[in-house]
């Protein structure tokens, strides 16, 4: 007996491929879109760990200011004391850092406060690059004095804080001995 063999042929149009290959690079995009959204809403939605930076908004209006034309002594000054504040709030990161990393590992904080940690650290040590960026753009070579500078106006500053919350124990401490 003789077996016929009868081939079946299909024909499978070129467009095929094509058209699976889109479908699969549409849903990528769009996934990759969805997911960015996703990322970028949930930076935006975290609490920042430290207040409003006033000294930074302060400084840009002044530079920004055209009518009255600023002193470029006045912008300096300015831009010492924003560079003190953001050496003041990484000193404070610094000075967390070790207990958020245990905080995080033993899981008694989450990830959402981990991660808005170390992104706020991120956000400092730019700071820090757009401070040495301004300082070069005044006078080249100022960044290497800036920094020492703004250190010690951050910790001035820290001392007469101190001082100033003595006095409230200074006046109790008064009234108790004239009392006696």
């Amino acid at each position: 007996m003789s077996q016929e063999s009868e081939s079946v042929t299909s024909s499978v149009s070129v467009y095929i491929p094509i058209l699976y290959v889109a479908v699969l690079l549409t849903t990528l995009v769009l996934f990759s879109i969805a997911h960015r959204r996703k990322k970028l809403d949930k930076l935006v939605s975290m609490r920042p760990i430290f207040a409003e930076n006033y000294q930074k908004e302060m400084y840009l209006q002044l530079k920004n200011a055209t009518e009255p034309k600023v002193n470029d002594k006045v912008l300096k000054a300015a831009l010492i004391r924003r560079g003190a504040e953001a050496i003041r709030r990484m000193i404070k990161l610094k000075e967390i850092q070790q207990y958020v990393k245990v905080l995080y590992q033993k899981g008694s904080i989450g990830d959402d406060v981990y991660e808005s940690f170390n992104l706020q650290s991120k956000l400092q040590e730019l700071e820090l690059n757009e401070l040495a960026a301004e300082a070069e753009s005044y006078k080249k070579g100022w960044a290497q004095t800036f920094f020492p500078v703004c250190q010690e106006v951050t910790i001035n500053e820290a001392l007469r804080r101190r001082l100033n919350s003595l006095d409230p124990i200074k006046e109790t401490l008064k009234h108790q001995l004239v009392q006696t």
